[in-house]
């Protein structure tokens, strides 16, 4: 149901209180008729007062759930990876790893789907300093290491004269 619905059927539930309020302040001993119909739309004003706030409550905007997001946008990595959308892939994993930057398992993503040792290995430096001990942290600096390497020692030495 939408909230214009939610809010005409909830506001009548009021005066529906107050209605029913009105004939035993109407009863009551030594009570004038008037002022059980004065009673009575105050009660209906005050049900429908307390109505709308609980109304507010449960249907105001909530900030967004951040946690939630960041499994999506996880799981929709892994996802393009299997499917084969690395860009795609790469731009969730940045994004989880830019919201939570202690995600271990976004920066090791991140490492695999890069383009090069170097820009793996800055990955993987952003996983150790969040736990050097996690096991896929250490395996993927086992794996890694030896191809920074060696990257270095193919690259020409630059001797300044």
């Amino acid at each position: 149901m939408d909230t214009p619905t939610i809010l005409s059927l909830f506001s009548g539930s009021g005066a529906l209180i107050g209605a029913l309020v009105t004939p035993l302040v109407y009863w009551a001993k030594g009570r004038k008729p008037a002022s059980g119909f004065f009673v009575g739309v105050l009660v209906g004003a005050l049900g429908n007062l307390i109505l709308l706030i609980l109304l507010w409550v449960l249907l105001r905007r909530r900030p967004p759930d951040t946690l939630r997001e960041q499994l999506t946008a996880y799981n929709l990595g892994v996802g393009a990876v299997v499917g084969g959308r690395y860009e795609e892939a790469r731009w969730y994993f940045m994004k989880v790893a830019t919201a939570n930057p202690a995600h271990i398992g976004a920066w090791l993503n991140l490492a695999y789907l890069a383009t090069t040792p170097l820009e793996a290995w800055s990955y993987v430096d952003r996983a150790r300093a969040v736990d050097p001990a996690h096991p896929q942290v250490q395996q993927a600096v086992a794996i890694l290491w030896s191809q920074v390497q060696s990257h270095y020692a193919a690259q020409p030495a630059n001797h300044n004269r």
